[in-house]
């Protein structure tokens, strides 16, 4: 017999990472605070839920993909949350980037109403979600890891057990605070070899054989796409998660900090909601320039 998956929060990532479970043949209820998310799901064999409460009702697995702590806590709590409609057993499997202490608290209280929990964020962006591609990082017991590892398979082609609860978080914040470094970098580099009076053609040409992030970014800053691969106030929400967990382990991260600083100015701009390669303009603000001029 098929098995119920219950699939909340149907953003930039999840909507896409639903659809591969309902190709692997799963029964997928799917439930979005936007409704209209969840009913272009229904051609494709979805049933619609209006409450992650109701979502997660007779369901053998819950997934969780949302964007922050609070979130997570808004879909898993309270009287309509998830939880509370989970019968003894059930697997809950949350995909969200939160922080290591978030997933301990939310696992022990899963824990306490008989149900089993694991953190699994992933990464390889929005690509990867649409392919079925990703990269999962699951932190918790080995026995749960292997009871949801056939649902994650239908989600990503590197499946990971590293280590108990918090493990996964940490590693994905830490991948996270990588890439935002790396995009910070570009940036700079793009608007100092600009502001001198190089070709920014040929800057990113040569940047990119730094990261194969920068071959993927760098050409959509100099076209002026900053349409959100990955938002900056998701990003920059990931760097001040890391940073609190750095400071609860003791752990140094002082280029994070200073990423963390530009993530900043770009928020206080309005800029949150593009891509996090967004941050450039602050640079190029202060340099007196725009690399995509050249274009």
């Amino acid at each position: 017999m098929e098995q119920t998956v219950a699939f909340i929060g149907l953003g930039i990532m999840g909507g896409r990472m639903v659809k591969n479970v309902l190709k692997a043949g799963y029964a997928v209820r799917a439930q979005n605070r936007t409704a209209a998310k969840t009913e272009a799901l229904r051609p494709l064999g979805a049933t619609v839920a209006s409450t992650p409460r109701e979502a997660a009702t007779g369901a053998e697995i819950v997934v969780t993909m949302v964007a922050d702590p609070p979130a997570l806590a808004a879909v898993l709590e309270g009287p309509d949350g998830a939880l509370a409609g989970c019968r003894p057993g059930t697997l809950v499997i949350d995909m969200s980037t939160v922080d290591p202490d978030t997933s301990r608290a939310m696992a022990a209280k899963a824990q306490a109403r008989g149900l089993r929990y694991l953190e699994a964020p992933v990464t390889g962006g929005v690509g990867a979600a649409e392919h079925g591609t990703l990269t999962i990082m699951a932190g918790g017991t080995p026995e749960d890891f292997a009871a949801a590892k056939p649902l994650l398979e239908s989600m990503g082609k590197k499946i990971l057990h590293v280590g108990p609860m918090g493990h996964g978080s940490v590693l994905k914040l830490a991948t996270n605070v990588v890439a935002a470094g790396i995009i910070a970098l570009m940036s700079e580099g793009l608007t100092l070899a600009t502001k001198a009076g190089l070709d920014p053609t040929m800057v990113v040409e040569v940047l990119a054989e730094r990261s194969p992030l920068i071959g993927r970014a760098g050409p959509r800053v100099l076209s002026g796409d900053f349409s959100p691969n990955f938002p900056l106030r998701l990003a920059a929400k990931d760097v001040r998660l890391a940073l609190d967990a750095a400071r609860v382990v003791g752990a140094p991260m002082f280029a994070a900090a200073a990423v963390g600083q530009v993530q900043s100015a770009a928020l206080a701009k309005g800029l949150g909601d593009f891509d996090q390669s967004v941050m450039i303009r602050v640079l190029e603000e202060l340099a007196g320039i725009e690399s995509r001029r050249a274009v």
